[in-house]
């Protein structure tokens, strides 16, 4: 069983295990489209227009520095403290004036996790978001914070070398090592639909503009003409859908955001990744573009959904219209039409298509080994798959191994198969999401390293900036719900430098936190709020913490214990 030590607040890093000797591939080449394509990325800080600063390639988004007269205001603030200090840095050769404010354009980490960085030690300053953003954050950071790091892990390809990687669609890479720091500051000041300030003499207008999330919010600069909208467009097809997993993406939403944005008639366009595009008539396009590409998916995937068509259906048959399909700015490098028809569907309709079979299908185990005996046994679907093999047939191959390798895990056939047409799938892709699934599911099938779903420790500052709902919501997804059937128990945790105090009940399978210490509590604690945010980062000691940090007022360790082992806490090998 696991240590309490799944519940982290970083969802990206770079890391590798050494799992022993294992087959040495050739690098998968990348399309020579995808190579290009990082030259949106290169590393520089492009002056947009007097006063606005970008930093691009120092980590998958861009940080933007905004000087006004007396200080400076920073929009995003990057995935690392490490690639942050490098870029204030920079920012601090232009310019010494003080940060008067941060403001985040979205929830999502690259574009919080580095703010401590741009602030001095003891300064105070507004941190602006929409109101939305911290709940967001910690659905991320510790709700699906174990599933969401491993497929990131995937889909960013952070394992893989620079030349298999080539770069990560939005970004050159992701900047995070197992040493990084990482440390988010909370909003200080929130808003719901739009909000305007004078920072520094600065005017801004923010307006929240729901798009790749539902916190979005885009930065409006009305006497310089510049217009910041964060990640509601990049020059890449939008990630209506993403493989690391997310809630639904309302497209209509995002298209209506685009709208808004387009009525500024915005002179200067600062993404939060790649490059600033300049003149009027070159943002109009890029903002109509990108509104009519993401408006075209969806009314046609709708338009086929009533018609009856399946999601498989609709993304076989998807396709942009010319004229969308050959702009630069909807180039499959993130996204995809066919990955947003199904997301599209799952969103509007849920997962049932309509069809009786799979109202109640077979087990995935069950269904594998009839296809193996369909296929008269594990030797006549092998020959059949090593037939796709050397019939180029990838896909087919994919297909035929999941089943004979659900059966049989350590077939060695199928295994090196599989690994082979992974590897040439990946190398004639030119989505990179798509290329380092391919990749980082090949290296790990053939031993190279396992993809963990933790990494990167925060340090106690970090620790001690989130809230204590974060880690009691992470808490609730991790009991063991079978092990908790004949269980009904109430523990109390209070945390007297903090006054705040929490009651869990575990009701027969079911989770309930309750404010405050609960009269009836079978076990009552005190603790440092630090501590017990350390215990369950996995940074200290269960069997220790529970004899030195928590004092017990009612109940005792060996109950406690036994409470802890339901969400996953290892204390029997201390």
């Amino acid at each position: 069983m696991q240590r309490l030590g799944w519940l982290l607040v970083a969802v990206w890093a770079l890391a590798a295990c050494d799992s022993g000797p294992v087959t040495d591939y050739p690098p998968a080449p990348a399309p020579e489209a995808l190579r290009a394509h990082g030259e949106e990325f290169r590393q520089q800080v492009v002056e947009v227009t007097d006063g606005v600063y970008v930093a691009i390639g120092f980590g998958i988004a861009n940080a933007i520095m905004i000087e006004g007269d007396d200080g400076i205001i920073i929009v995003d603030t990057l995935e690392s403290l490490d690639i942050a200090r490098e870029v204030m840095a920079l920012f601090r050769v232009i310019t010494d004036k003080p940060v008067h404010a941060l403001i985040y354009t979205h929830s999502h980490p690259d574009h919080i996790l580095g703010a401590a960085a741009f602030v001095e030690p003891g300064q105070a300053v507004e941190v602006i978001a929409h109101e939305t953003l911290a709940r967001n954050a910690q659905q991320v950071m510790s709700v699906l914070q174990p599933i969401i790091t491993r497929r990131s892990m995937f889909m960013y390809g952070n394992w893989l070398n620079a030349e298999e990687r080539t770069n990560v669609g939005i970004g050159p890479f992701v900047a995070l090592r197992p040493d990084s720091q990482v440390q988010m500051l909370p909003p200080t000041l929130t808003f719901s639909d739009r909000l305007e300030l004078d920072i520094a003499g600065v005017q801004l207008v923010l307006e929240h503009a729901p798009g790749e999330t539902d916190d979005h919010l885009f930065v409006w600069l009305p006497e310089r003409g510049v217009l910041m909208p964060g990640d509601n467009i990049y020059k890449a097809f939008p990630n209506l859908y993403t493989l690391r997993g997310t809630s639904y993406r309302d497209p209509r939403a995002w298209a209506d955001s685009l709208d808004r944005m387009r009525q500024l008639q915005a002179s200067f366009l600062v993404p939060s990744h790649g490059q600033p595009v300049a003149g009027q008539s070159a943002v109009a396009e890029a903002l109509t573009v990108y509104r009519d590409g993401i408006r075209y998916v969806y009314d046609q995937t709708v338009r086929l959904m009533n018609a009856g068509l399946t999601a498989d259906d609709i993304a076989a048959r998807l396709r942009l219209p010319p004229h969308l399909a050959s702009s630069p700015w909807l180039q499959g490098f993130y996204g995809r039409p066919d990955w947003s028809a199904r997301s599209i569907y799952q969103g509007l309709l849920g997962w049932y298509d309509s069809n009786p079979t799979h109202l109640n299908p077979l087990p995935p185990a069950d269904r594998a080994q009839r296809v193996i005996s369909l296929a008269g046994g594990d030797t006549a679907l092998m020959s059949t798959i090593e037939e796709a093999l050397a019939a180029e047939d990838f896909a087919w191959v994919l297909e035929l191994t999941d089943h004979l390798l659900r059966v049989f895990p350590a077939h060695t056939g199928a295994r090196d198969a599989r690994i082979s047409a992974l590897r040439a799938l990946a190398a004639a892709e030119s989505n990179p999401n798509a290329r380092h699934y391919y990749l980082t599911t090949a290296d790990e099938l053939a031993g190279r390293y396992r993809v963990p779903d933790r990494l990167v420790e925060p340090d106690p500052a970090m620790l001690a900036s989130l809230p204590l709902d974060t880690f009691f919501a992470g808490l609730e997804v991790a009991l063991d719900g079978e092990a908790a059937w004949d269980l009904h128990q109430r523990v109390a945790f209070e945390f007297p430098d903090l006054g705040q105090a929490y009651t869990l009940e575990v009701r027969r399978g079911v989770t309930e936190r309750l404010p405050g210490v609960h009269t009836e509590a079978d076990i009552h604690v005190r603790v440092d709020s630090l501590a017990f945010k350390q215990l369950l980062a996995g940074q200290r000691s269960p069997a220790l913490a529970l004899a030195v940090d928590f004092d017990f007022q009612r109940g005792g360790r060996l109950g406690l214990a036994r409470f802890l082992r339901l969400f996953g806490a290892d204390l029997e090998a201390e």
